[in-house]
C-alpha cells in the first residue's frame, strides 16, 4: 500500500473534510470545510491524479452569493452531500451549517432562527459540470436549514436529504425545484441515506429503527430492523454513518454513528422488507464501564474496491481514554473479504496537524485510487491511497455511489 497525505495548504483556516465523492468523470471531489472560524466558507477541491496534486475549484460563498462576511452564519461545509449525476455529467453538492458569522466564535441555529441578520440563509444546491469545469447552477434548496446528507434517484431525477437542525426527511425535484417535507424522523440526524435498485431510500432514526421511503406511495415506513449493537447497549443512537453497495450482489454494507460500531449487511431486495445481517464489531475492545466518545470509537470511509472487497478506516488508540481521545490515536485502513468473512490490516494513515483517528468519507476513482477525508486538523486534508502499481480503467458501476 502506498499513500500520501494532502494538506489543504491554500486554505489554512480549514478544519474538516466531511465529504469525498467520485464524479461522473471518474475523478475525486473533496470538500474543504471551515466551520470553527467565523466569517469563512468551504471550497470544493479535485484531485489531479496525473500530478497527484489538488485543484481548488470554487468557494461556496462566491457561487451561492451568500458571502462569508455577510454577518450571517456561513456556507461553511458540504456534509456527506456530494452526489454524481451521470445523465447530466454533473456533481451536485448541498451545503450545511455550523460556521458562525464573522467576528463570532459559535453559532446556535435555534437561537438565531428568527434573526433576519444572523440566521443561516439555508442549504444551497450547487451543480458543477465535470466536463466543462464550470458551475452551471446554484439555488436555495432548503430554507433556513442545512443539508446533513444527500442521495440521488437518477431515474426520477429526485434528491433525498435530511435537514438540520429540525431532522426532517425531504425530497427535492430537480426539474421543478419543488421541496417536499415528508416529516420529522428524530432528534439525532442520520448521516447517510442509501437507495435500492427500485429507487427506495433507506435511513435509520435515532432509536436505531430502519426507515424506508417508498417513492411510488410517497411515504416513510418503519421496517422491522434495528441496527445491530453490542449486548450491553440499547439500539439508541443507531443512526447510519456510512454505507456502500456491492454492485454485483446488491448487498449494502454499512456502519453506524455509535460507540462500539458493528458492520452490518443489508439485502434490500430479499422479501418485502429486506434482510439485515450483523457482521460483528469492528473497533478494538474496551471496558464498557468507561465513557466512550463516538468520535473516538469511530469507523468511516467505506469504499467498495475493484477487487470486490470492502475497505474502511477504523480508529485505533493506545492508553487510557481521556475525553475524546486516547494517549495515541491513528486511522487503520482495513479490508474485509465478504466471501470469507475475514479482515486484513493494510496500514495506518497519518499526517498533518491534529489527531488522525477520524476519517469521514472515502471514494474510489476510475483509476482505482482511494481518497479518505480527515477532520480534527487545521489545515484539514485528505489521504490518497494507491493499492496497485498500474493505473486501472474501471467501469462507472464499480466506482460511482449515488449518495454522499
Amino acid at each position: 500500500m502506498n499513500w500520501k497525505y494532502h494538506e489543504f495548504t491554500e486554505r489554512p483556516l480549514s478544519d474538516s473534510c466531511w465529504s469525498v465523492q467520485t464524479g461522473p468523470d471518474g475523478r475525486i471531489y473533496i470538500a474543504c470545510c471551515t466551520e470553527h472560524t467565523g466569517g469563512e466558507t468551504a471550497t470544493v477541491i479535485r484531485l489531479d491524479e496525473a500530478t497527484d496534486t489538488l485543484e481548488y475549484l470554487f468557494d461556496l460563498d462566491e457561487v451561492t452569493g451568500d458571502l462569508r462576511d455577510s454577518g450571517r452564519a456561513t456556507q461553511c461545509k458540504i456534509h456527506y452531500s456530494f452526489v454524481p449525476d451521470r445523465e447530466k455529467e454533473l456533481i451536485h453538492a448541498a451545503t450545511h451549517l455550523s460556521g458562525p458569522p464573522k467576528g463570532e466564535t459559535s453559532y446556535n441555529p435555534w437561537a438565531s432562527w428568527n434573526d433576519p441578520a444572523r440566521a443561516f440563509r439555508g442549504a444551497y444546491l450547487i451543480s458543477y459540470d465535470t466536463a466543462a469545469n464550470v458551475v452551471t447552477e446554484s439555488r436555495l434548496m432548503i430554507p433556513k436549514e442545512g443539508c446533513r446528507c444527500l442521495a440521488l434517484d437518477e431515474r426520477r431525477r429526485v434528491l433525498y436529504a435530511v435537514t438540520y437542525p429540525r431532522d426532517h426527511f425531504v425530497s427535492y425535484d430537480l426539474a421543478s425545484g419543488r421541496l417536499t417535507d415528508h416529516g420529522r424522523i428524530g432528534s439525532v440526524n442520520t448521516q447517510c441515506i442509501f437507495l435500492d435498485p427500485l429507487g427506495r431510500a433507506y435511513l435509520f432514526d435515532d432509536s436505531g429503527r430502519m426507515l424506508r421511503f417508498d417513492p411510488d406511495h410517497q411515504r416513510l415506513e418503519e421496517l422491522p430492523h434495528l441496527y445491530p449493537h453490542a449486548a450491553y447497549q440499547s439500539a439508541w443512537h443507531g443512526v447510519l454513518y456510512d454505507a456502500v453497495a456491492d454492485p454485483r450482489s446488491g448487498a449494502v454494507y454499512m456502519v453506524p454513528w455509535k460507540g462500539h460500531p458493528h458492520l452490518a449487511r443489508f439485502w434490500p431486495m430479499e422479501g418485502a422488507q429486506g434482510r439485515l445481517e450483523d457482521l460483528g464489531p469492528i473497533t478494538q475492545d474496551h471496558d464498557p464501564r468507561e465513557l466512550m466518545s463516538v468520535n473516538l470509537d469511530h469507523v468511516g470511509g467505506l469504499v467498495w474496491g475493484a477487487d470486490e472487497k470492502l475497505y474502511l478506516v477504523k480508529a485505533e488508540w493506545r492508553g487510557k481514554i481521556n475525553g475524546c481521545c486516547g494517549e495515541s490515536t491513528s486511522s487503520m485502513l482495513m479490508r474485509f473479504d465478504p466471501e470469507l468473512g475475514t479482515w486484513e490490516r493494510l496500514g495506518a494513515l497519518f499526517g498533518g496537524n491534529g489527531s488522525n483517528h477520524y476519517v469521514s468519507r472515502g471514494a474510489l476513482s476510475a483509476q482505482g485510487n482511494m481518497v479518505f477525508g480527515k477532520i480534527l486538523a487545521k489545515p484539514a486534508g485528505a489521504y490518497r491511497v494507491t493499492l496497485h502499481e498500474d493505473p486501472r480503467d474501471l467501469n462507472p458501476n464499480q466506482y460511482l455511489r449515488l449518495w454522499g
